[in-house]
């Protein structure tokens, strides 16, 4: 028996925040994501190919398709998110989850923020102020991938390149913390205009290394098909 393909309309009405599926477009432009929220007339998801941000209006003209989360994973070569097995529903341990299985550009930003303890988001609010101790510790805990997944975001909605989007996110920040200082002597004080020099090659880096992970999940996942065939 074939299992019926479910085809919703994509508007905020379907609830399908944190959930897999297919996004399917009008012109046959198909993208297997996470939907993450609604934004006004439009859906925010995140790609499970190269964990881009994507923008779908959502009135209704491209349809939703749910996938198993377990399922939509595989289909991505990426792992399953782990769960909080002691919540009432499957809460999600890692919100992050597909950007850092599948994005090269959020894992070189975060890594840089670490590395480097580049101040972002709420940190640079602490910076500003001198109370900062150089780590996302305490109130200040994931706040580098907070940063890294808003950049994608800015990328898919202004058409920018992850330099441009890291340095327009942080003019966003510095003006919300205050303080006097120009966002130029900010970026420049906080490290972040030395470390982005290094953003390309480890973009690039990434970028090779998260595909060679994914390659060698699904050349398991063939081999353990293989061997159930045979039993």
């Amino acid at each position: 028996m074939t299992a019926r393909v479910v085809h919703v309309p994509y508007t905020w009405r379907v609830g399908v925040d944190n959930a897999f599926g297919y996004i399917n477009h009008p012109g046959g432009e198909r993208h297997l994501a996470e939907s993450r929220r609604f934004l006004g007339d439009s859906g925010l998801a995140v790609s499970l190919d190269d964990g881009s941000a994507l923008l779908t209006v959502a009135d209704g003209t491209s349809t939703w398709q749910p996938v198993p989360a377990p399922r939509a994973c595989e289909l991505a070569g990426i792992p399953a998110p782990e769960v909080d097995g002691e919540a009432e529903t499957a809460r999600r341990l890692d919100p992050f989850h597909v950007e850092r299985q599948t994005s090269a550009v959020f894992n070189a930003i975060v890594e840089l923020a670490v590395e480097r303890g580049l101040p972002c988001a709420h940190a640079l609010r602490a910076w500003r102020a001198g109370v900062w101790d150089g780590t996302f510790d305490g109130v200040y805990l994931e706040q580098p991938e907070t940063f890294a997944a808003s950049v994608l975001e800015r990328m898919a909605r202004a058409s920018e390149t992850a330099t441009a989007a890291v340095l327009g996110q942080l003019a966003g920040d510095i003006a919300t913390a205050n303080g006097g200082a120009s966002h130029r002597a900010v970026v420049k004080d906080t490290g972040w205009w030395a470390a982005l020099g290094e953003l390309p090659d480890r973009v690039t880096r990434l970028t090779s290394a998260l595909a060679a992970a994914k390659q060698s999940r699904r050349d398991a996942a063939r081999a353990d098909d293989a061997q159930l065939s045979l039993i």
